[in-house]
């Protein structure tokens, strides 16, 4: 008989996992912006973060979050952004730079550089101190700006270390994080893409192929004579289409064709979803 003996670990190591579990398990959620920043302020003593996807010429938002209250900087970091003031910091400057090398770096701001002193009433009032990781994910260049705000005091440099002993995790969950966000289905698609309205019916249904994709049509918005000159036939041939459709699906009306179509539309995209999310955490 084998006996397996399981020991109680360390309180602090135990909180450690249990924070970094829940950031693993809100990727691609809402609850990893949160998770972070809780997990942010565990490991270096972060009162706030953002996180950017980062491009020539171009940032994106990946991730943005206070530890207390969750939302306090949230207008900062749409200007930031929208209003294209990254271009004018120097860290992000630097950051563009050297995300092209093979390790992670990480960029310790130095607010008393004249350089920040424009910036930094609009963006960064009330922050202490300020650290920017940058490197890159398995999907692209990632900016982690990680803040301290007053009236605390700077980051520790065992905080700082820290940090940098776990940057290539971080900088791998930002870019499985923006994956999965960027997989997720868009509502608008269901009735603005043709392709999106024809795929869909294919997939979910019985109909024979005309015959979805002259549902497809009147879901998308043509009229019998449009449909007719789309899939270059006879209007009475859509109209035998359609009747044939709706016989076999039970239904009599168009408003009935779009319930249909809608329900099958909502369990479709989101297992293509679960399907792209399982690739891209894998």
């Amino acid at each position: 008989m084998m006996t397996v003996m399981i020991q109680d670990r360390p309180a602090a190591a135990s909180s450690s996992e249990a924070q970094l579990a829940r950031l693993v398990d809100g990727m691609g959620s809402e609850r990893f912006a949160p998770a972070l920043a809780n997990y942010l302020h565990a490991l270096c003593g972060a009162d706030h973060f953002a996180a950017f996807r980062l491009g020539q010429d171009e940032l994106r938002e990946v991730a943005a979050c206070c530890v207390q209250p969750e939302r306090t900087a949230r207008d900062r970091v749409e200007s930031y952004v929208k209003q294209g003031l990254w271009k004018h910091d120097p860290a992000m400057t630097e950051a563009q730079r050297r995300v092209d090398g093979a390790a992670a770096t990480i960029i310790h701001v130095d607010f008393s550089d004249h350089e920040y002193d424009d910036l930094r009433p609009r963006v960064y009032p009330h922050v202490r101190d300020r650290i920017l990781l940058c490197g890159r994910g398995t999907n692209g260049a990632f900016g982690l700006s990680v803040l301290r705000a007053d009236p605390h005091t700077p980051f520790a440099h065992d905080g700082i270390e820290r940090l940098a002993q776990a940057a290539e995790l971080l900088l791998a969950m930002l870019s499985k994080h923006a994956d999965v966000c960027q997989s997720r289905p868009d509502v608008s698609q269901a009735l603005t893409t043709l392709d999106e309205i024809e795929n869909c019916i294919v997939a979910t249904s019985p109909l024979p192929r005309r015959e979805a994709e002259v549902c497809a049509r009147i879901l998308y918005g043509l009229s019998s004579v449009g449909i007719a000159l789309d899939l270059a036939v006879s209007e009475e041939t859509v109209k035998t289409y359609r009747k044939r459709a709706y016989q076999r699906l039970v239904i009599g009306s168009e408003r009935e064709l779009l319930t249909w179509y809608l329900a099958r539309w909502g369990r479709w995209s989101a297992e293509r979803f679960q399907t792209m999310a399982s690739r891209a955490l894998h």
